[in-house]
């Protein structure tokens, strides 16, 4: 406003003062008017304005700034986690082919250390089964002996009568017979 009113107090003196002078190379009030109202104004501008601007300008390039190295932190976070991710599954694969590997080495002792054990179990099995076999063989062999010494006493007293009565004659018969009749049996499994 006091610019407005400045430039027609200028304007007024001017156009009072009666010499006229039109010719456009020699600057008259108005133009020096203008200029200096030009100056001030750039001056406003350049003190007010322009600082403003800038600061919004700058404001506005520190946020964009700020934006960017955020985007980039996230970018370098993203490929940071995409790498541990890739790792982990790496990792994860490697565990479980060496838990499954693991599971077939276990499988296997247990599968050997089952047909061991039941090996053991079948000696075990055959030695007890020969040992009651001979046992009972030999208990066999011994009830035999007996049932055929009685057998044979039997006889020899019916075929001798009451000689063979005495305990003494009667073990040495039977003993010899049995012995005789091992032999025969020895000689038969050879």
């Amino acid at each position: 406003m006091l610019l407005v009113s400045a430039h027609s107090l200028v304007i007024a003196a001017a156009s009072s003062s009666g010499d006229k002078t039109n010719n456009f190379l020699i600057p008259n009030g108005t133009f020096v008017f203008e200029w200096i109202v030009f100056i001030l104004v750039v001056v406003f501008l350049a003190k007010k304005v322009i600082p403003r601007i800038t600061a919004m300008v700058d404001a506005r390039q520190a946020a964009i700034q700020k934006q960017f190295e955020e985007a980039e932190a996230t970018r370098a976070r993203l490929e940071k986690a995409e790498r541990e991710y890739a790792e982990a599954l790496a990792e994860t694969k490697r565990e479980a082919t060496r838990l499954r590997e693991q599971a077939q080495a276990e499988r296997a002792q247990i599968v050997e250390e089952a047909r061991s054990e039941a090996q053991v179990r079948v000696e075990e099995m055959l030695a007890n089964a020969e040992q009651r076999i001979a046992t009972e063989r030999q208990q066999t062999i011994l009830a035999l002996r007996a049932e055929i010494g009685e057998l044979a006493t039997t006889l020899a007293e019916r075929v001798v009568h009451d000689a063979l009565r005495e305990d003494a004659r009667q073990r040495k018969l039977v003993e010899d017979f049995i012995a005789g009749v091992g032999a025969g049996e020895l000689a038969e499994q050879s």
